[in-house]
């Protein structure tokens, strides 16, 4: 991954909130991870290596949204740390960045199949529906982490768990969804471990409306193999109108 560059040269903070943020690019090396520009705006998530040596558990991924204003020689900085990866992408979302600009620009692991996708894809469109409580960053050696969340739309288990387990080998990584009744049923789950992950609503739903594509694909195709009702394969078709041969009068 590649230094970030704000492109900041020349230009002050406008606010204090600005200059803490600038702040901390002098002490954090960050490395662009995904980089969308409009004009003199920059939406960017990138990763803090010197994360690792802050207090423990500090987010390493970090969004920015970064305008400037050459005219008056200033530029606003506001950013976020999170723990992975579409939440962090999810925050600039919200901020109006289009989803599609940030994909990954650098070389990073990659979702490792389907329903990975589908879980990063609702992480990202969420809006302000999940309230992200509790969090476990993957750091150094770490092939495991988590944030937890409270879905504010749900009507029945409200918590959510997204769990994200790294594949070093494959080079890439899968989130799975849980849903619990509350944070300590959450907390509890992730110190026991004794059962399978309890699967949240919306993934089942999903699953059955994926099947439910599949078949109806697949019975079409049958349908439409089917041989028509008509003439049989090799006789020739008879006119309605064709003139009937004379078979003269009978005696």
């Amino acid at each position: 991954m590649k230094d970030t560059d704000f492109r900041l040269d020349g230009l002050e903070p406008a606010d204090e909130q600005s200059a803490t943020a600038y702040d901390r690019t002098w002490i954090c090396r960050y490395q662009t991870i995904a980089q969308h520009d409009v004009g003199e705006r920059s939406f960017i998530v990138a990763f803090d290596p010197s994360a690792t040596w802050d207090v423990p558990n500090t987010p390493n991924l970090v969004s920015f949204d970064v305008v400037r204003d050459p005219e008056r020689g200033t530029f606003g900085m506001h950013s976020s740390g999170h723990a992975t990866l579409a939440f962090a992408q999810r925050w600039l979302i919200d901020r109006g960045c289009p989803a599609e600009a940030l994909a990954p620009i650098a070389d990073a692991p990659r979702p490792a199949d389907e329903l990975t996708v589908r879980v990063e894809d609702r992480i990202r469109h969420s809006g302000e529906r999940l309230a992200v409580v509790e969090h476990q960053v993957i750091d150094g050696g770490d092939v495991e982490g988590w944030s937890i969340a409270v879905d504010q739309q749900a009507k029945e288990l409200p918590v959510r768990l997204f769990l994200e387990s790294l594949q070093p080998e494959q080079y890439a990584y899968t989130v799975r969804a849980g849903a619990f009744a509350d944070w300590d049923a959450a907390d509890d789950w992730l110190e026991d471990r004794s059962t399978p992950l309890p699967e949240a609503p919306e993934y089942r739903l999903d699953a059955l409306d994926a099947q439910a594509l599949r078949t109806g694909a697949a019975l079409s195709r049958t349908t439409s193999s089917l041989p028509r009702a008509g003439a049989a394969p090799g006789a020739p078709a008879v006119p309605v109108n064709s003139p009937q041969p004379d078979r003269g009068r009978s005696l």
